[in-house]
């Protein structure tokens, strides 16, 4: 059986009940991990936005004084977070694989965020190297995923989806964020998501 892309799979899960699913489900992850991220007047870069509700957040709070750029592989989650953030004039929205994507000229970020992305990728160390490459001097990348080596309950997702996925430990996790030469990394688990929670792992550039 052919396997599915991450774009035919968030295609149709924006077109049913899994996008608002899904903004229910992460929540109690993502607002989590909002905390660690400082107030700045700078842009913002989310990977993977769903429906918005993450970049909605970070356009009324931490970025109000900023820019909130969002990234999605689905032109249909696109679609639906344009319509959801029309009022706001700092967001700026784009289509694309991150893998291959090119920010506007002479943008870096202060922070770059990304909830449920990584694991899509074949090589996470290359998402990880491409995103502090886009990084300002001593900006954050946060990473956030549920499908990791310890959460045994999510194993079964790639069978589940028809799609491939690249599962890594917590500990790979830290050891990609310390070879692209990210500094003061944190990582803990979050409540919410399966079994053992969400694993989120940050630093910032050296």
């Amino acid at each position: 059986m052919k396997k599915k892309s991450a774009k035919d799979i968030f295609d149709t899960w924006a077109l049913d009940y899994h996008a608002e699913g899904m903004e229910k489900g992460h929540w109690q992850s993502v607002s989590r991990a909002f905390r660690e991220i400082p107030e700045s007047d700078g842009n913002y870069l989310e990977i993977g936005f769903g429906n918005g509700y993450g970049l909605l957040h970070m356009t009324e709070h931490q970025y109000r004084n900023g820019l909130c750029y969002g990234l999605d592989i689905s032109p249909n989650m696109a679609e639906i977070t344009q319509k959801r953030l029309q009022a706001y004039n700092n967001v700026h929205l784009d289509t694309g694989n991150f893998l291959t994507w090119i920010p506007p000229v002479a943008v870096r970020f202060s922070c770059i965020f990304s909830m449920e992305v990584f694991y899509y990728f074949q090589d996470i160390q290359d998402g990880i190297d491409r995103a502090v490459s886009f990084l300002d001097p001593a900006g954050m990348l946060m990473v956030l995923v549920n499908y990791y080596t310890e959460n045994t309950v999510t194993h079964s997702w790639p069978n589940d989806l028809g799609t491939r996925m690249t599962l890594w430990s917590a500990s790979q996790y830290r050891e990609g964020f310390e070879k692209a030469g990210l500094v003061k990394i944190r990582q803990i688990r979050l409540p919410g998501g399966d079994g053992l929670g969400t694993l989120c792992t940050w630093g910032k550039k050296d």
